[in-house]
């Protein structure tokens, strides 16, 4: 009988590490990426970075703002900011 498996040469120890080695260094870049999409932003500019001023700029106004929390907080900007406030990172609510 001819059996297929006798013609390959066995798997040595050698190669099994190298394909061991490739596959843990494939998974580890694939986790990265996932840790690095998940990743969030924890750090919020200060007052002087986002221009940010206790008055409006016309209409524009923290209290009109998609980042804007009540009562004094911001998603992008450190607190406590007034709801009359505004700074540069403004973004209307649509």
């Amino acid at each position: 009988m001819n059996d297929k498996r006798n013609d390959q040469p066995p798997l040595s120890r050698r190669k099994l590490l190298k394909a061991g080695v490739g596959a843990a260094g494939i998974a580890a870049m694939l986790g990265a990426g996932v840790a690095a999409a998940n990743a969030q932003v924890t750090k919020k500019a200060s007052h002087k970075d986002a221009g940010y001023q206790e008055s409006p700029n016309g209409a524009k106004r923290c209290g009109t703002c998609r980042q804007f929390r009540p009562p004094s907080s911001c998603i992008t900007v450190e607190s406590p900011i007034s709801e009359n406030g505004w700074c540069r990172l403004y973004a209307g609510k649509a």
